[in-house]
C-alpha cells in the first residue's frame, strides 16, 4: 500500500533427540502453514523460517512459534505496521487449520 514495513521472520524450534521436543514438526507444520500465507497475502514481508536445535519455550505446547518482527533499522511504525499484516495472515492461517 505504498508504506514501509518491517519484515518478519518465523522462528521454529528443532530437536536432535536430546531436547525433549517430541512435537516439533507441529510447531514447524503451523510454521510453514503461516509462512505460505503471509507470501501469498504480502509477498517479501516474510524472512525465510529459521529452523534451528533450539528450544525458544516451544517445547510447552504444540502450535508454538516466534516471531521477529523488524530490526534495529526499523521504526516503531514499521514494526506495527508489519505486526498488521502479520496478524490479518495470521487469522486467515488459523481459520483454515480449525
Amino acid at each position: 500500500n505504498g508504506k514501509s514495513c518491517a519484515q518478519i521472520m518465523i522462528i521454529s524450534g528443532a530437536d536432535n533427540g536430546k531436547m525433549n521436543m517430541p512435537n516439533y514438526m507441529e510447531n514447524l507444520k503451523f510454521s510453514a502453514a503461516l509462512q505460505r500465507q503471509m507470501e501469498k497475502d504480502y509477498p517479501t514481508l516474510a524472512r525465510p523460517i529459521l529452523f534451528d536445535y533450539r528450544k525458544y519455550n516451544q517445547d510447552l505446547t504444540t502450535g508454538s512459534i516466534l516471531l521477529e518482527i523488524g530490526g534495529h533499522a526499523n521504526s516503531l511504525d514499521e514494526a506495527i505496521y508489519c505486526a498488521q499484516l502479520v496478524g490479518d495472515s495470521l487469522v486467515k492461517t488459523l481459520l483454515v487449520l480449525k
